[in-house]
C-alpha cells in the first residue's frame, strides 16, 4: 500500500484492495503513525474468506440449468432455496426483523449454474463490494470506521461481506486468548446456525487477513444487518445489507450479536470470560457492553 498526500493535510490511500474489489476502498488518515500501526497488524487484503489447512470448504450444492438468467419460476435454485433479491438488493420483507434470521440462509447461483455470472439477479454478494467505501478514524472513540463518501446507500442494498480467515473453534479460542494477553483488539466473529438439534458454527477472523468489513464497528442500533449467504461452499459468508437508507458519510455499523440478546446468539463476537468490553456506540438502545460468546 502506497500513501498519497491530498488536500486538507490528509493522507489518502486510494484503494487498499489494490484492485481486488470492483470499487475502490480508500483509507484516509492524519498521521503517518496511524498508518504504520495499521500496517503492522493488517497484513493482507482479501475480497473473500480464506480457509486454513484442515478446514473443509469444497462442499458444493447443485446449480440450475437456466438459459434465461433465472427469470423463470422454474429456476432450480429459486424453487429449491427461494429468491431473496429484488432490484439488485435484498427483499425488504427480510429486513423487517430487528435481528438476524436464524433459520434463513441465502443461496446464490454458483459455478455449477448455467446462468450468466454477470446478468443473473441471483448473483449479488459474490461480486464483492458494491460501491466506493472509505476507511477513516471514527469520532466515536472506536478507532477506524467505514463510510460511503460518494453517495447514499439505499435500504436493502448489499454493501460488503465480513471476510477473513475461516478457522476452527479451538483455534478461535487460542487466538482470542493470545490477543487478550497482548491487550489487542478481537475481530473474530462466530456465525451460528440452528439446524434441527445441532448448532453449526463458522468462525471468521479478519485481524491480519481480511477486507473492508473488518473496519466496520458495532452498534446496538446499527444501519447494517448480516445475512448468512452461500455461493459455492456450504460454509456461509457474512453478507452485510443496509437495514435502512444510509446518508453520505454516515458511519456504517452492524450489531455483533445480530440484534439478539447475548443468551440467544446467532452471531457473536468471541469472548471467554466476564470481563466485557464497554460499548461506545452512543445509541439510545446501547446495551453498554459488546456482545460475547459464553460457550468458549
Amino acid at each position: 500500500m502506497t500513501e498519497k498526500i491530498k488536500e486538507n493535510r490528509k493522507f489518502i490511500i486510494e484503494d487498499i484492495s489494490n484492485g481486488l474489489e470492483r470499487f475502490p476502498v480508500s483509507l484516509i488518515y492524519d498521521e503517518i503513525k496511524e498508518f504504520e500501526e495499521l500496517r503492522n497488524i493488517f497484513y493482507k487484503y482479501v475480497n473473500n474468506c480464506v480457509t486454513l489447512p484442515g478446514t473443509t470448504s469444497d462442499s458444493y450444492y447443485d446449480g440450475c440449468d437456466c438459459k434465461d438468467d433465472c427469470e423463470s419460476e422454474d429456476c432450480g435454485c429459486k424453487s429449491t432455496h427461494g429468491f431473496f433479491y429484488v432490484s439488485r438488493g435484498l427483499n425488504p420483507a427480510f429486513l423487517q426483523s430487528t435481528s438476524i434470521l436464524p433459520n434463513i440462509s441465502v443461496y446464490e447461483c454458483n459455478s455449477n449454474c448455467s446462468c450468466s455470472s454477470v446478468k443473473c439477479p441471483n448473483r449479488l454478494t459474490q461480486h464483492g463490494v458494491s460501491l466506493p467505501l472509505q476507511i477513516f478514524k471514527s469520532n466515536s472513540g472506536c478507532g477506524w470506521g467505514v463510510r460511503s463518501h460518494t453517495r447514499k446507500i439505499r435500504k436493502g442494498e448489499f454493501v460488503c461481506e465480513y471476510a477473513g480467515e475461516i478457522i476452527k473453534t479451538d483455534e478461535a479460542k487460542r487466538r482470542w486468548i493470545t490477543a487478550k494477553e497482548k491487550n489487542e483488539d478481537n475481530y473474530i466473529l462466530c456465525l451460528k446456525e440452528h439446524v434441527k438439534d445441532r448448532i453449526l458454527r463458522t468462525n471468521i477472523d479478519p485481524t491480519h487477513i481480511g477486507n473492508v468489513g473488518r473496519f466496520i464497528n458495532h452498534s446496538c442500533d446499527s444501519n447494517l444487518q448480516i445475512f448468512l449467504t452461500r455461493i459455492n461452499s456450504l460454509i456461509p459468508t457474512a453478507a452485510l445489507f443496509a437495514k435502512r437508507d444510509i446518508e453520505i458519510n454516515e458511519e456504517l455499523s452492524f450489531d455483533y450479536a445480530g440484534g439478539m440478546n447475548d443468551n440467544n446468539d446467532n452471531i457473536q463476537e468471541i469472548n471467554i470470560n466476564a470481563e466485557r468490553k464497554k460499548c461506545l456506540c452512543g445509541s439510545q438502545y446501547c446495551k453498554k457492553f459488546l456482545p460475547f460468546d459464553q460457550s468458549l
